[in-house]
């Protein structure tokens, strides 16, 4: 555990925050740091808006409080981490990890996103098979595992690649109050859901099985 939090904590410490760099299609895929600037946050602030149905809690969302999350809720979040995925220079989505379960010894995958104007085909995939990777050898994780709505079928479509299984799917609730809504699990056993969240699981070997002739390289792990 104290190696966990011992690496993200060195992590956030890195000069230029790289972490990757990948080579895909002649294209320069790079991993850095999250910051605060303001194209950042016009950028995650977009993303947000865009993909809101596919995150558990909706709220009125401004910038403002999107430069806030980035800096309470991941710069200073001791068990949090955030990337922002640039291609030739420019910034086009994110990726990251948060949490450490010391019985699973594993992390979760969180906050994988792209903007829908970068149409170059298969590079989410790519950037997930380097970053789980990444993850498994930077925080030596038994197993890696994440959720996600079962209606976002495009990106369990990407987990899959990935060598992801499906361990369960849970029945869920929306809930409000005066801030916004929240997707609760559904414990009232009632035979029909508003939505249900698959509760999904990697370990390295699995990953590995799908893991061919990518070219990239790692500036800390």
């Amino acid at each position: 555990m104290t190696n966990f939090f011992d690496k993200l904590n060195c992590i956030k410490k890195i000069d230029n925050g790289k972490i990757l760099e990948i080579i895909y299609q002649n294209y320069l895929i790079e991993l850095k740091l999250v910051d605060i600037n303001d194209d950042t946050v016009n950028l995650l602030y977009s993303l947000r808006k865009q993909f809101r149905n596919m995150f558990a809690t909706d709220f009125v969302m401004t910038k403002s409080k999107t430069k806030q999350w980035i800096k309470k809720d991941i710069l200073e979040n001791k068990e949090r981490v955030l990337f922002m995925i640039y291609v030739d220079g420019e910034k086009i989505g994110c990726i990251g990890n948060g949490g450490y379960d010391i019985q699973k010894n594993s992390s979760r995958l969180d906050n994988m996103m792209k903007d829908p104007t970068c149409e170059i085909r298969g590079i989410m995939t790519i950037i997930e098979k380097v970053y789980l990777k990444w993850m498994f050898d930077c925080f030596q994780l038994s197993k890696i595992t994440g959720y996600l709505f079962s209606d976002n079928e495009k990106m369990m479509m990407i987990h899959k690649k990935c060598g992801w299984i499906l361990l369960d799917k849970v029945p869920l609730k929306k809930t409000y109050n005066e801030n916004g809504s929240r997707w609760e699990i559904d414990n009232s056993n009632e035979k029909k859901s508003e939505r249900c969240y698959n509760i999904i699981e990697l370990t390295k070997e699995n990953l590995m099985e799908n893991f061919k002739d990518i070219e990239y390289k790692e500036y800390y792990g």
